[in-house]
């Protein structure tokens, strides 16, 4: 008899799992690193998904791994955003891609005509169904602060172009709030995670010589951690502002000391020539999100990094002297 059960269990294992349908329908614009994790977490949930790409090249991909798959061109005016008259949750995570230095005009085209290209067709919806908004934002919005504790609260930089463009796209977003419509921003640090080893390429200058300053103050969040903070936003059908970071509140020649000593490298030597015209020397607080439901499954960047390179090792083959 005990046989019959173990032959049916691996009968069971075998077979994919029902997906049970959710009753929601929600959108994804802009599927880069974070989209597609969301995509991942909703449909195991069982969400009707429909995403957006800006590259045709990627719409075949994109199709396989959702409901409806949609081309979305910040600079189009043909845009077919018919999708958005009746879901439930959208989330807005668009950036330029394919930058490998700042480009004040695709900055422009994303996050000027693209988010209005989106508010009209929000603004638009006939539908009474409740809307919740959902956009990625930047903690970099809060400037060059002298390392201080930044909360929600705390003033924007504005004088940089670029974060006066994101602050725009924050502040016309946030103006479709009405009966229908909640609208919650999501202020993220610098994303890493799997394929995104920020730490790799921070030690990728040990033992050499970087002309630029490592005593600001920069923030992190793990890509695990975003989903999980849009999630929060979505159930709690949340309004408002929230930061989203991981609890490392240190300069960045503190973060390299620490990945060097832990990995055995020659500390990099950072020169203080004078710092970026855009940058974040911020403590940010992420005590408002936490206070709401947010715990973090990575509290440090330098943790997971570390944890992840140790179990890499243990799993490496060792050769035979």
């Amino acid at each position: 008899m005990a046989g019959d059960f173990s032959d049916l269990t691996r009968l069971l294992q075998s077979r994919p799992r029902p997906v049970l349908a959710s009753g929601e329908h929600r959108a994804i614009v802009g599927c880069g690193y974070v989209g597609s994790a969301l995509i991942q977490q909703w449909r195991a949930r069982g969400h009707a998904i429909s995403a957006t790409t800006r590259r045709a090249s990627r719409l075949a991909d994109l199709e396989a791994r959702v409901d409806q798959a949609v081309l979305f061109d910040s600079e189009s005016e043909s845009n077919d955003l018919s999708f958005i008259e009746d879901i439930d949750v959208l989330v807005i995570s668009l950036a330029p891609t394919g930058q490998q230095q700042v480009d004040l005009e695709a900055y422009r085209s994303v996050f000027s005509r693209g988010i209005e290209r989106l508010c009209r067709a929000i603004s638009e919806r006939r539908s009474s169904t409740p809307l919740q908004l959902i956009q990625l934002s930047s903690c970099g919005l809060y400037g060059d602060r002298g390392g201080a504790i930044t909360t929600e609260q705390s003033t924007l930089d504005l004088s940089h172009p670029i974060n006066a463009l994101l602050a725009g796209a924050e502040e016309r977003l946030q103006a479709l709030r009405d009966e229908h419509i909640r609208i919650c921003t999501l202020r993220l640090g610098g994303i890493y995670g799997p394929g995104r080893e920020i730490p790799e390429w921070l030690l990728a200058a040990a033992g050499q010589r970087v002309e630029r300053d490592g005593d600001h103050t920069p923030c992190w969040v793990h890509v695990d951690d975003v989903v999980q903070a849009i999630d929060l936003a979505a159930e709690r059908q949340l309004n408002g502002v929230l930061n989203v970071v991981d609890d490392l509140a240190l300069t960045k020649r503190a973060i390299t000391d620490r990945l060097c000593e832990a990995t055995g490298c020659a500390p990099v030597w950072w020169a203080g020539s004078p710092r970026h015209d855009r940058v974040l020397d911020a403590s940010v607080s992420n005590a408002y999100a936490k206070g709401l439901g947010l715990m973090l499954h990575h509290p440090s960047m330098i943790d997971w990094y570390l944890s992840t390179r140790d179990a890499g090792e243990a799993q490496r083959p060792r050769s035979i002297s």
